[in-house]
C-alpha cells in the first residue's frame, strides 16, 4: 500500500501541482530534495522510502489495533494516517507550501494522501487477518515484508528498527500472555488515549 498510495500516489500529486503552476518554478529543488519537473532516481528512492513507511505503518497498526473500535478501525486509520501524514509532509515556510499552486490542493492532497493509505492499509490487514481469508492461509503475504530489507539500508538505524521489531515478534510469539496484556482493558484505554 505505501508504494502504491505513498509512491505513486505522491509521484501523481506532483505532478498535478507541477502542472497547475508556473513554469518558472521547473527545475528547482522541493522540500524533499526532488527537482520539479524530472523523474530521476530520486523517483525510484520516493518508491521504496513509501513502501517501508507503508511496512512500517502495517507494523504500527498491528501493534494498536485491539485498541480501536472494531467497526471504525478503518475510519480511524484513515484520520491518524491524514493527522500524522499531513503533519510530517506539510510544512508551511517551504517550496512545497508557499510557490506551488493552488496552494488548497496541495494541502488538501498532502494530508488525503496518507489518510487513503490508512483506510486501505487497514482495510487490507483486517482482510488478510481473517480466518477464512485465502491470503491468511498461504505465506504468500510474507512478500508484503520485501520492503524491510530496504530499512536496513538506512544503516544503524535502519537495523536498530529491524532489531526492535525482530524483538518484539519474538516475545509476541514467545510470550502469549504479553500479547494478552496489551488487550487488556487498562492498557487498551491507555493506549486509545495516547492515539
Amino acid at each position: 500500500m505505501g508504494a502504491l498510495v505513498g509512491g505513486i500516489g505522491g509521484r501523481l500529486a506532483m505532478l498535478a501541482l507541477r502542472v497547475t503552476s508556473e513554469s518558472s518554478l521547473h527545475g528547482l529543488k522541493t522540500d524533499d530534495g526532488f527537482i520539479i519537473g524530472r523523474f530521476s532516481g530520486d523517483s525510484l528512492f520516493l518508491l521504496i522510502f513509501a513502501s517501508v513507511l507503508g511496512v512500517l505503518g502495517g507494523i504500527l497498526y498491528l501493534a494498536v489495533r485491539s485498541w480501536l473500535p472494531e467497526r471504525h478501525r478503518a475510519a480511524l486509520a484513515g484520520v491518524f494516517g491524514g493527522v500524522a501524514g499531513g503533519a510530517l509532509f506539510i510544512r508551511p515556510n517551504g517550496l512545497d507550501f508557499t510557490r506551488l499552486d493552488p496552494l488548497p490542493l496541495a494541502v488538501a492532497m498532502f494530508i488525503a494522501l496518507p489518510a487513503v493509505y490508512g483506510v486501505t492499509m487497514s482495510l487490507l490487514v483486517e482482510r488478510l487477518l481473517r480466518e477464512d481469508s485465502a491470503w491468511s492461509k498461504s505465506r504468500l503475504w510474507l512478500l508484503g515484508l520485501l520492503p524491510l530489507v530496504a530499512i536496513a539500508a538506512f544503516g544503524p538505524l535502519g537495523v536498530g528498527v529491524l532489531g526492535v521489531m525482530i524483538g518484539l515478534w519474538a516475545i509476541h510469539r514467545w510470550s502469549p500472555e504479553t500479547a494478552s496484556l496489551l488487550c487488556s482493558a487498562t492498557v487498551v484505554w491507555i493506549g486509545r488515549a495516547i492515539l
